[in-house]
């Protein structure tokens, strides 16, 4: 009679660990709040800057000004009616703009084109960081308000990278308070990237309402050359907001749930580490 040997069936648990997919969801939301965040503090399109045509040839009449359209209506130069000198002059743009810089919505032919015309060359960027002595003097309160979105800016930009480095220890490591405080950190980026947003919005209400006065907002956003010519027709300007705007709100939101993912994330690596989590 043969000996018949049992030989033990090994069963292998090949099942993945539901907290695993709780971790990659973690590090999606992560890596899109940082991306959108980023993108929408460092891209030029906060705002826009254009000027209303009807309103235009309206201010023109009542202040002795000539306009001439060039480019298909999109630029207007502008002339003291009884002053007309050649070359150079001054000329009203369209211009979009960040929290760093505005800068003259134009292509370098439209540009070539205008220089024919007298355009101005001059930077076609204006940095608001650079402390230059020629730059045009700002309003006190749009000095302090772009100020104010600047630092917030930054501190969120910073707080983001050092989230990035503390989640990537704490999850290589196995760290769970070094977890929580990337969750503690990403509310924080998201708290100052709504104190950025919260600033734009409200400097964009004070132009609003001091726009029915010529001089309510004298800065020389939207013009281009000599801004004393300028001067009677800068209540045609219009300040819009742009796709940048919208896509800080989303990072916004993005963040917070982020915080909330990471904060969950160190309450079930306290009792579910991630190393049998994999296995």
């Amino acid at each position: 009679m043969e000996a018949q040997t049992a030989t033990p069936q090994t069963e292998c648990d090949c099942g993945v660990h539901p907290s695993v997919f709780y971790l990659l969801a973690t590090l999606l939301f992560t890596s899109c709040s940082t991306a959108m965040l980023c993108a929408a503090m460092m891209t030029e399109h906060w705002e826009h800057v254009a000027w209303e045509r009807a309103a235009l040839a309206a201010l023109a009449n009542t202040s002795n000004t000539v306009l001439h359209w060039l480019l298909d209506d999109k630029v207007a130069k502008v002339e003291v009616a009884n002053n007309r000198k050649g070359g150079g002059g001054t000329f009203l743009v369209p211009m979009n703009g960040g929290i760093w810089t505005m800068c003259v919505s134009l292509e370098e032919e439209e540009v070539m084109i205008l220089s024919r015309a007298g355009f101005p060359q001059e930077p076609l960027c204006t940095n608001y960081l650079a402390n230059s002595e020629d730059e045009e003097p700002r309003a006190d309160w749009q000095h302090r308000m772009q100020n104010l979105s600047i630092s917030c800016a930054m501190v969120c930009l910073i707080v983001l990278g050092s989230a990035a480095l503390v989640g990537t220890f704490g999850v290589c490591k196995h760290q769970i308070s070094a977890v929580l405080v990337t969750g503690v950190m990403y509310l924080l980026a998201g708290l100052f990237a709504m104190f950025t947003l919260m600033i734009i919005h409200f400097k964009r209400i004070q132009r609003v309402s001091t726009r029915s006065s010529s001089h309510g907002d004298d800065t020389a956003d939207g013009v281009v050359g000599p801004r004393i010519a300028a001067l009677p027709l800068l209540s045609a300007r219009e300040f819009t907001t742009s796709w940048s705007l919208e896509l800080g709100w989303g990072g916004v939101a993005l963040a917070t749930t982020t915080s909330l993912l990471w904060i969950l994330l160190s309450k079930i690596m306290r009792y579910n580490p991630i190393s049998t989590m994999l296995l």
